[in-house]
């Protein structure tokens, strides 16, 4: 019977118990297998990393819609005082977002090995948002 099957209880000492027995041949072997699980399962895979970036690069509907007449006001000075604080959650958002999809972009130029402003250019990812 499997131990995925969840006849044991795993806790991390045992597993230390486990690994302290092993061969020094083994230990190496074992070291070598988890740090490559390790890899595997720290990045996120390439479809993930292109939704954020989509997702990440604007606010969803109506809320962008809100922005874009509020920052018009702002340009036309006309806008009130519980507008420019309603814009400027909305430009808080827009800041947290921007950097969510900065991150998703450096992942993925690691994973390409190129840099963000490559990235950028490869994705077609432009316009007076854009932090970089």
């Amino acid at each position: 019977m499997s131990i995925s099957e969840g006849t044991m209880h795993l806790t991390v000492d045992s597993l230390l118990d486990s690994v302290r027995q092993l061969s020094p041949t083994e230990l190496w072997e074992f070291t070598e297998r988890f740090a490559e699980w390790q890899k595997l399962r720290d990045i996120p895979d390439e479809a993930a990393l292109l939704a954020s970036i989509h997702e990440n690069s604007r606010l969803p509907g109506e809320k962008h819609l809100r922005y874009q007449a509020l920052w018009r006001k702002c340009e036309d000075e006309t806008i009130t005082d519980a507008e420019l604080a309603e814009y400027q959650t909305l430009l808080s958002e827009l800041y947290a977002r921007n950097l969510k999809r900065i991150e998703s972009l450096m992942a993925l130029g690691q994973q390409r090995g190129k840099t963000l402003r490559e990235m950028s250019a490869e994705l077609g990812l432009k316009g007076a948002n854009d932090a970089f």
